[in-house]
């Protein structure tokens, strides 16, 4: 059973999940025309194959490490890291230890 997105005005949290990280799906907060939130769970050893989107994308690392594969190199993330990769940058995902992300995209569907 998905979770239903956020209304407007209505708050999530976005705290750590500790104990509950495993039993914890990763889910979208909330999806509209051109932004996408959602929370990415991913337990240790998980990879997340590369990818890219038409848009800009922020990750944050609410808990956990994960190493993100960007631009030939890597970019360890920690609990508090924020990372910025622009429009179409390819990326990839592989947690070290289990870990929740922040993930904003910033769809681009072609409208400016």
């Amino acid at each position: 059973m998905s979770l239903p997105h956020l209304s407007s005005g209505q708050v999530a949290s976005v705290l750590p999940l500790g104990a509950k990280l495993e039993q914890t799906p990763t889910s979208a907060l909330f999806k509209e025309e051109r932004l996408e939130v959602m929370r990415l769970v991913l337990t240790a050893g998980k990879h997340v194959p590369t990818h890219s989107v038409a848009g800009p994308v922020t990750i944050q690392c609410l808990e956990g490490e994960v190493d993100i594969g960007v631009d030939g190199g890597h970019r360890l993330l920690r609990q508090g890291d924020l990372v910025y990769l622009a429009s179409g940058v390819a990326y990839d995902v592989t947690a070290i230890s289990k870990a929740s992300l922040l993930v904003t995209i910033v769809l681009d569907n072609g409208k400016r």
